[in-house]
Protein backbone atom coordinates (compact mmCIF):
# COMPACT_ATOMS: atom_id res chain seq x y z
CA UNK A 1 0.00 0.00 0.00
CA UNK A 2 2.80 2.41 0.96
CA UNK A 3 4.55 1.63 -2.30
CA UNK A 4 1.41 2.57 -4.28
CA UNK A 5 1.10 5.85 -2.37
CA UNK A 6 4.76 6.70 -3.04
CA UNK A 7 4.37 5.92 -6.76
CA UNK A 8 1.25 8.10 -6.94
CA UNK A 9 3.02 10.96 -5.14
CA UNK A 10 6.09 10.79 -7.39
CA UNK A 11 3.85 10.72 -10.48
CA UNK A 12 2.00 13.78 -9.21
CA UNK A 13 5.29 15.58 -8.63
CA UNK A 14 6.50 14.78 -12.14
CA UNK A 15 3.18 15.94 -13.62
CA UNK A 16 3.37 19.12 -11.54
CA UNK A 17 6.83 19.86 -12.89
CA UNK A 18 5.74 19.11 -16.44
CA UNK A 19 2.75 21.43 -16.08
CA UNK A 20 4.96 24.18 -14.75
CA UNK A 21 7.24 23.59 -17.71
CA UNK A 22 10.39 23.70 -15.60
CA UNK A 23 12.91 20.88 -15.54
CA UNK A 24 14.87 19.69 -12.51
CA UNK A 25 18.25 18.07 -13.09
CA UNK A 26 19.28 16.94 -9.62
CA UNK A 27 19.15 20.19 -7.58
CA UNK A 28 19.35 22.55 -10.58
CA UNK A 29 16.12 24.00 -11.96
CA UNK A 30 15.78 25.03 -15.60
CA UNK A 31 12.87 27.31 -16.43
CA UNK A 32 10.96 26.55 -19.63
CA UNK A 33 12.15 29.84 -21.17
CA UNK A 34 14.45 32.84 -20.68
CA UNK A 35 14.65 36.21 -22.40
CA UNK A 36 17.82 37.68 -23.91
CA UNK A 37 17.67 41.09 -25.63
CA UNK A 38 13.85 40.97 -25.73
CA UNK A 39 13.92 37.59 -27.48
CA UNK A 40 12.31 34.60 -25.82
CA UNK A 41 14.45 31.46 -25.79
CA UNK A 42 13.04 28.01 -25.04
CA UNK A 43 14.68 25.25 -23.07
CA UNK A 44 15.69 22.84 -25.82
CA UNK A 45 16.86 20.20 -23.37
CA UNK A 46 18.83 19.65 -20.16
CA UNK A 47 20.82 16.78 -18.75
CA UNK A 48 23.50 15.54 -16.43
CA UNK A 49 27.28 15.45 -16.95
CA UNK A 50 28.81 12.48 -15.20
CA UNK A 51 32.40 11.31 -14.97
CA UNK A 52 32.44 7.63 -14.07
CA UNK A 53 30.04 7.59 -11.08
CA UNK A 54 30.41 11.27 -10.16
CA UNK A 55 27.73 13.82 -11.02
CA UNK A 56 29.66 16.93 -12.07
CA UNK A 57 27.08 19.40 -13.40
CA UNK A 58 23.71 19.85 -15.02
CA UNK A 59 23.58 21.58 -18.41
CA UNK A 60 20.64 23.20 -20.18
CA UNK A 61 20.45 24.66 -23.68
CA UNK A 62 18.27 27.69 -24.48
CA UNK A 63 17.71 28.70 -28.11
CA UNK A 64 15.04 30.65 -30.06
CA UNK A 65 13.42 27.61 -31.71
CA UNK A 66 13.40 24.07 -30.35
CA UNK A 67 15.24 21.59 -32.59
CA UNK A 68 16.64 18.05 -32.37
CA UNK A 69 20.01 18.16 -34.16
CA UNK A 70 23.35 19.87 -33.63
CA UNK A 71 23.23 21.22 -37.19
CA UNK A 72 19.84 22.85 -36.55
CA UNK A 73 21.11 24.40 -33.29
CA UNK A 74 24.18 25.87 -35.00
CA UNK A 75 22.12 27.24 -37.90
CA UNK A 76 20.12 29.49 -35.58
CA UNK A 77 21.34 33.09 -35.60
CA UNK A 78 19.60 34.54 -32.55
CA UNK A 79 20.65 34.61 -28.91
CA UNK A 80 21.49 31.37 -27.10
CA UNK A 81 22.57 30.21 -23.65
CA UNK A 82 24.09 27.12 -22.08
CA UNK A 83 23.62 27.09 -18.31
CA UNK A 84 25.80 24.84 -16.17
CA UNK A 85 24.73 24.13 -12.59
CA UNK A 86 27.55 22.65 -10.53
CA UNK A 87 26.80 19.48 -8.57
CA UNK A 88 30.31 19.13 -7.12
CA UNK A 89 33.31 21.34 -6.51
CA UNK A 90 35.60 21.62 -9.56
CA UNK A 91 39.02 23.25 -9.61
CA UNK A 92 39.76 26.03 -12.08
CA UNK A 93 42.51 23.87 -13.61
CA UNK A 94 40.12 20.97 -14.25
CA UNK A 95 37.45 23.29 -15.69
CA UNK A 96 39.94 24.94 -18.07
CA UNK A 97 41.40 21.58 -19.11
CA UNK A 98 37.91 20.24 -19.93
CA UNK A 99 37.18 23.39 -21.95
CA UNK A 100 40.42 23.13 -23.91
CA UNK A 101 39.99 19.39 -24.56
CA UNK A 102 36.38 19.87 -25.67
CA UNK A 103 37.34 22.63 -28.09
CA UNK A 104 40.24 20.60 -29.49
CA UNK A 105 38.11 17.47 -29.95
CA UNK A 106 35.22 19.24 -31.71
CA UNK A 107 36.76 22.11 -33.68
CA UNK A 108 39.03 21.77 -36.70
CA UNK A 109 42.57 23.17 -36.55
CA UNK A 110 41.59 25.79 -39.13
CA UNK A 111 38.52 26.91 -37.17
CA UNK A 112 40.47 27.00 -33.90
CA UNK A 113 43.18 29.11 -35.50
CA UNK A 114 40.55 31.61 -36.70
CA UNK A 115 39.26 32.12 -33.13
CA UNK A 116 42.55 31.61 -31.29
CA UNK A 117 42.65 35.03 -29.60
CA UNK A 118 38.98 34.69 -28.61
CA UNK A 119 39.61 31.25 -27.08
CA UNK A 120 42.55 32.73 -25.16
CA UNK A 121 40.21 35.44 -23.80
CA UNK A 122 37.61 32.80 -22.84
CA UNK A 123 40.21 30.71 -21.01
CA UNK A 124 41.39 33.83 -19.15
CA UNK A 125 37.79 34.39 -18.01
CA UNK A 126 37.50 30.80 -16.79
CA UNK A 127 40.75 31.20 -14.84
CA UNK A 128 39.37 34.45 -13.39
CA UNK A 129 36.28 32.57 -12.18
CA UNK A 130 38.60 30.14 -10.42
CA UNK A 131 37.39 27.11 -8.51
CA UNK A 132 33.65 26.51 -8.73
CA UNK A 133 31.49 25.13 -5.96
CA UNK A 134 28.32 23.07 -5.66
CA UNK A 135 25.34 25.23 -6.64
CA UNK A 136 27.29 27.73 -8.76
CA UNK A 137 25.59 28.65 -12.05
CA UNK A 138 27.75 29.43 -15.07
CA UNK A 139 26.17 30.77 -18.26
CA UNK A 140 27.83 30.74 -21.65
CA UNK A 141 25.70 33.19 -23.60
CA UNK A 142 25.59 34.59 -27.13
CA UNK A 143 23.68 37.45 -28.68
CA UNK A 144 24.16 39.12 -32.07
CA UNK A 145 24.61 42.50 -30.33
CA UNK A 146 26.86 41.53 -27.41
CA UNK A 147 28.72 38.50 -28.78
CA UNK A 148 29.80 35.72 -26.44
CA UNK A 149 29.82 36.31 -22.69
CA UNK A 150 30.26 34.31 -19.49
CA UNK A 151 28.38 34.94 -16.26
CA UNK A 152 28.69 33.30 -12.87
CA UNK A 153 25.75 33.37 -10.48
CA UNK A 154 24.19 36.19 -12.49
CA UNK A 155 27.31 38.39 -12.56
CA UNK A 156 29.09 39.04 -15.87
CA UNK A 157 32.70 37.83 -15.65
CA UNK A 158 33.62 38.21 -19.33
CA UNK A 159 31.73 40.18 -21.98
CA UNK A 160 32.09 40.50 -25.76
CA UNK A 161 34.66 37.69 -25.90
CA UNK A 162 33.96 36.81 -29.51
CA UNK A 163 31.35 36.44 -32.22
CA UNK A 164 29.19 33.43 -33.13
CA UNK A 165 32.09 31.19 -34.28
CA UNK A 166 33.43 31.24 -30.71
CA UNK A 167 30.04 30.43 -29.21
CA UNK A 168 29.48 27.65 -31.77
CA UNK A 169 32.86 26.16 -30.85
CA UNK A 170 31.83 26.17 -27.18
CA UNK A 171 28.45 24.60 -28.05
CA UNK A 172 30.22 21.75 -29.85
CA UNK A 173 31.86 20.75 -26.55
CA UNK A 174 28.43 19.37 -25.62
CA UNK A 175 26.86 18.88 -29.06
CA UNK A 176 29.76 18.01 -31.39
CA UNK A 177 30.64 14.68 -32.99
CA UNK A 178 33.20 14.04 -30.23
CA UNK A 179 31.18 15.67 -27.47
CA UNK A 180 32.17 15.50 -23.83
CA UNK A 181 29.22 13.24 -22.89
CA UNK A 182 26.95 11.46 -25.38
CA UNK A 183 24.02 11.06 -22.98
CA UNK A 184 24.20 14.75 -22.08
CA UNK A 185 24.20 15.64 -25.79
CA UNK A 186 21.06 13.53 -26.30
CA UNK A 187 19.38 15.24 -23.34
CA UNK A 188 20.23 18.75 -24.60
CA UNK A 189 18.80 17.88 -28.02
CA UNK A 190 15.54 16.43 -26.67
CA UNK A 191 13.33 19.26 -27.86
CA UNK A 192 9.67 18.49 -27.29
CA UNK A 193 8.30 21.24 -29.51
CA UNK A 194 9.79 21.47 -32.98
CA UNK A 195 6.94 23.37 -34.68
Amino acid sequence: MLKKVLIALSSALVMGQACAGNVMIESIEYTKSVTIEQEKLVLNGAGLRKVVFFKVYAAGLYIPKAVNTTKAVLEQTGPARVRLGLLRDVSAADFVEALEDGLKDNTSDEDRKAIETQVTALIAVMKKIGDVKVGDLIDFEYSPKAGTSVTMNGKVVGANLGAKPLFDAVLRIWLGDRCIDESLKEAMLKAKNTD
